[in-house]
């Protein structure tokens, strides 16, 4: 397992606990990923032993820089936290299964929190390809659910995307447009019309991924057209 060393070009807020990290090597290279690809991104611990943790990338392979949406939680993020543009992370990779399969006819991403980190690249590739996408994003509040802006953007610039957000906190904005709750079978069979001949995409808590996904199964959907990256 080799580690190289890459500069953080730029760093963005996207909410109290959340930030999304730009990076790439000292000549400005990016590795060659596939779409739902992670990397092991290690700091030196205060210890000044290293402390590595993995992450999806956010980006996707045709953008120029290595993206990771990364929300504050545990030793390593604080440690991430303490570091600016221009300072280096070393990173290692690619690695993981959480790929996209070219034979889905449709593709369905349902994502919570910071879960969208590796489904942004996947609904990018999937739009480049044409096919029919739909997202499922959500998060307690409208800060959560991180990239919405963009994901709406999209959905307008392209017939094929379909943008489906929730709020699953007990407050929500007066003017909230979109759908309240997790997103379970009885959501996604009232927007999608149909699960059948549909890939699902899933990628959040172990909690979320397991639930939804036994309940696809149970509701009809093979398993093999169930992928899942989740974590906790």
């Amino acid at each position: 397992m080799e580690f190289e060393a890459y500069v953080i070009r730029q760093i963005i807020n996207e909410s109290e606990d959340v930030r999304t990290f730009k990076l790439s090597a000292h000549d400005g290279r990016v590795p060659k990923y596939q779409p739902g690809h992670f990397f092991l991104l290690r700091l030196k611990g205060e210890d000044g032993k290293p402390v590595q943790r993995p992450y999806s990338a956010a980006s996707h392979p045709s953008e120029s820089l290595l993206s990771f949406c990364i929300k504050l939680k545990g030793t390593f993020t604080h440690l991430l936290w303490q570091k600016k543009e221009g300072d280096d992370v070393e990173v290692s990779g690619p690695y993981g299964t959480f790929l996209l399969s070219p034979s889905d006819a449709e593709r369905v991403f349902i994502g919570g929190g910071v879960g969208i980190s590796a489904l942004r690249s996947h609904i990018i590739q999937t739009i480049k390809e044409g096919k029919p996408a739909f997202l499922f994003h959500s998060a307690k509040k409208p800060e959560g659910l991180i990239y919405a802006q963009e994901m709406r953007q999209l959905a307008q610039e392209n017939e094929n995307f379909r943008f489906f957000p929730s709020l699953t906190g007990e407050a929500v904005p007066p003017d909230w447009s979109g759908l309240r709750g997790r997103i379970g079978v009885a959501i996604l069979k009232e927007k999608l019309g149909t699960l059948l001949g549909k890939t699902f995409y899933l990628c959040g808590s172990k909690e979320m991924a397991g639930e939804l996904s036994e309940a696809l199964m149970a509701a009809g959907v093979p398993k093999e057209r169930i992928k899942k990256d989740e974590w906790g």
